[in-house]
């Protein structure tokens, strides 16, 4: 539940019947000198309630240190009224909630005509008023809500609901109304439900008025009703969980009744259902005792109620609590960890922690929560084990290790540890899980991927020419050739690649060896004669199967995918071959000079240049006529040619040789005076910026407080002082030093023995022995 739903309104009654002893003694231990003294007293049922308040506000502000719960109280006197006067935007302190409650009387046995009907109309009306946080979050949706009319919300909401998205959010206005009760009878407790409802009805037609602008429209409340009853009387009241009022289902009520004396079980219980706390009890906490013995102890603690979020998960705590009815005790589930005390590892020993909130103690004052917050906040880790090793498995070893519990600027703080993470971590480890490949839809063109890389592999053939001392035109003849860079080689040969095998069909792995050596042979650097021989035979090769209309490959061959639709079709086969072996062989033409023979042999013989209608003289001409693959990178960067970027890069010189661009540099790269002077003359003078003067601004007086340093100093020094467990430190008077020595004092053997022993005694005084203080420093132990 966000914190703005859980605005609050206590009511107190000062009825009668709050003046009516609980019916019970409560014995007070005093001391007076060196005794002890029990004294016996009564507390009237007002004095309880007064209790659970502070009780209450205790657990909040320890629960929620920053948070921004709000807090009204109402009274209901002869004439109802707030004890404040608006929401505020933070918890009030404890100081601001003794201040209220001092304005508060007690009551007294002549109220009798008093009844909570004019506390509560108050109470609702200051339910009614929204809290900050509440006033922002609904500024949007009513300001989008004034500019759709009824029929307009209507059409938005039908189109949503068929559309399967979320309904448009409303103005909300949800809080909780606690107050006490003294009802002997479930039927007084119907009655006082059924006075309610209709105040919350009334109130709400005031506010949906259109004159209204004060009040908001409930739209969720939960009525929390603690009765009590003194000792020994009849009541009747049952005690229920949350339940929705069959009359008005936005009203929801819980009951409670107990004994006075039985405070704390009521207000936990209430806190718990109120403001999602969650309650955690820590067992088997060892202790030790004056008699030199050990005992272990429980203690409770309250935090939010988030971080038993995966204990609910696994199903160690019931959503619902099964206590929810009962008569006696809490109402609420506990969830018991037992102390383990922390190893010294790191802390990546738990890498997956869930939340961390703070927590407090449900009893303040006892011997054992006192141990367990100093132990924590001296900078000690304590790990709780929730003893599920054999349903979830183990963290630790023989442990599960479900919270830890360590101290942050002075609060205790719960942190949840995901120990499903960790075990599904463990078991995966020791899983080999297989390696699934998702192939692609289309199977990619794989063959001419190889065929390419193999021509990419770096071989070391000759000398670096980057070291060699060449002259200026060898220089010029080396960077000139259109093979040298490797990244224009690469570029060449990798362009126009399909992606998809159904873009191809010589390099179909059925098809290639059919082509051969024409493919791999033209890939070379550098060509023989024998060489060329071959790449002409193989064109030789191709012109008689243009002639005689042979396949290329058997139209009866498995292939499952190529560029050829019809492969029973040799003019078709032909055809696409003929057009990608120009394409292949075209890539290889800047290499040489018998590249290029081979490039024109081959467009002349098989009359591939007239079907194209493409120049020779254009080594681009073929590649130009077709889409751009862009698989190695961009396509407009693989589709430029070599004499592109040669004249680019002549343009590129002669705009730098330009006089304005020259100027331009030197103008920029001008820092002092002289360059300025050789840019635009002798008397050229840099003009220096004019800078306004500013006021010579003092500094204020400093003031030093020589106190609160020393303070700060001596705190920072006793927190780096490591102190015990306080449950180990043992408790009585100071031990005696030399009890032997003060004996043989006392009762000596003999005379003479008991002058040696004054003596020794006397002289180890006088200079100081080893381990004992000067005469001038000693104590007396007796």
């Amino acid at each position: 539940m966000e914190q703005r739903d859980m605005k609050t309104v206590f009511l107190l009654d000062r009825s009668a019947k709050f003046v009516e002893n609980c019916n019970e003694t409560f014995d007070v231990t005093i001391r007076e000198g060196p005794k002890q003294k029990k004294l016996q007293f009564e507390k009237t049922i007002w004095t309880w309630c007064l209790e659970g308040i502070f009780e209450m506000h205790r657990i909040l502000s320890d629960v929620y240190p920053r948070g921004t719960l709000q807090l009204r109280f109402a009274l209901a006197d002869f004439m109802g009224k707030m004890l404040d006067t608006q929401w505020t935007d933070g918890f009030l302190t404890r100081e601001e909630l003794g201040e209220l409650i001092e304005t508060v009387s007690r009551p007294s046995e002549a109220n009798t005509d008093i009844t909570p009907i004019g506390g509560l109309t108050m109470a609702i009306e200051a339910l009614a008023v929204q809290s900050p946080e509440q006033r922002n979050y609904n500024y949007d949706v009513r300001y989008s809500a004034n500019k759709r009319t009824a029929q307009n919300s209507e059409v938005i909401r039908v189109t949503r609901e068929l559309r399967g998205l979320p309904p448009l959010p409303t103005v909300q206005n949800a809080g909780n109304l606690i107050m006490y009760t003294r009802l002997n009878t479930q039927e007084e407790m119907e009655q006082l439900q059924t006075e309610i409802v209709e105040l919350v009805v009334s109130r709400n037609k005031i506010a949906d008025a259109p004159s209204n602008k004060t009040f908001c429209p409930i739209t969720s409340l939960r009525l929390f009703i603690v009765n009590y009853y003194a000792t020994g009387d009849e009541c009747t009241v049952k005690t229920h969980s949350l339940q929705a009022h069959p009359d008005l289902p936005l009203l929801k009520i819980w009951v409670i009744s107990r004994k006075a004396a039985d405070m704390c079980d009521a207000i936990h219980s209430l806190l718990v259902d109120a403001f999602d706390l969650g309650s955690t009890t820590v067992t088997k906490i060892p202790m030790k005792e004056d008699n030199r013995g050990s005992s272990n102890y429980d203690v409770e603690l309250f935090h939010s109620g988030k971080v038993h979020a995966m204990l609910k998960e696994n199903n160690l705590i019931d959503t619902v609590s099964k206590k929810g009815d009962s008569d006696k005790g809490v109402t609420y589930d506990t969830m018991r960890l037992t102390w383990t005390t922390a190893p010294k590892t790191k802390w990546s020993l738990f890498p997956y922690h869930g939340a961390a909130v703070p927590c407090t103690t449900a009893q303040a004052y006892s011997r054992p929560s006192a141990c367990l917050t100093q132990f924590v906040r001296d900078g000690r880790c304590v790990m709780l084990d929730s003893e599920k090793t054999t349903e979830l498995g183990m963290n630790m070893h023989e442990k599960l290790v479900s919270h830890l519990l360590i101290a942050n600027r002075g609060r205790i703080f719960i942190q949840e540890i995901d120990f499903m993470q960790k075990k599904a971590d463990r078991i995966a480890g020791k899983l080999k899980r297989p390696r699934v490949l998702h192939a692609p839809e289309d199977p990619i063109n794989m063959n001419q991927l190889r065929h390419t890389y193999k021509q990419l592999e770096l071989r070391f053939v000759a000398k670096n020419r980057m070291d060699d001392n060449l002259t200026e035109k060898e220089t010029e003849k080396w960077t000139g050739l259109k093979n040298s860079d490797l990244k224009k080689r690469f570029q060449r040969i990798s362009k126009n690649i399909p992606c998809f095998a159904a873009d191809t069909f010589i390099f179909n792995e059925k098809v290639t060896p059919k082509l051969e050596p024409l493919i791999s042979l033209i890939t070379k650097t550098t060509l023989s004669e024998n060489d060329v021989d071959k790449c002409k035979q193989c064109i030789v090769t191709l012109y008689q199967m243009k002639n005689e209309r042979q396949y290329v490959i058997s139209p009866e061959s498995d292939i499952k995918i190529s560029s050829v639709r019809n492969l029973k079709d040799p003019d078709e086969q032909l055809r696409v071959t003929f057009v990608e072996l120009a394409k292949h062989i075209m890539k290889y033409v800047t290499f040489s000079e018998k590249h290029k023979e081979i490039y024109k042999t081959y467009m002349t013989t098989l009359n591939v240049d007239k079907l194209l209608e493409v120049d020779l003289d254009d080594d681009e001409a073929v590649d130009k006529m077709f889409v751009k693959f862009s698989f190695f990178g961009k396509s407009d960067t693989a589709s430029k040619t070599d004499e592109d970027e040669d004249s680019s890069d002549d343009e590129d010189e002669e705009i730098l040789k330009s006089p304005a661009l020259k100027k331009l540099f030197g103008y920029v790269d001008a820092r002092d005076e002289r360059k300025y002077e050789e840019l635009y003359g002798q008397g050229f003078k840099k003009k220096k910026p004019e800078v306004e003067e500013k006021p010579i601004v003092m500094a204020k007086e400093i003031k030093v407080d020589i106190f609160s340093n020393m303070c700060d100093m001596l705190e920072v020094k006793e927190s780096k002082i490591r102190r015990e467990f306080v449950g180990r430190e043992t408790h009585g008077n100071i031990a005696p030093l030399y009890p032997q020595l003060a004996e043989k004092l006392e009762r000596p053997a003999s005379p003479a023995a008991t002058e040696r022993g004054t003596e020794r005694v006397r002289n180890t005084a006088e200079r100081g022995g080893s381990g004992t203080p000067p005469p001038g420093g000693r104590r007396n132990f007796q």
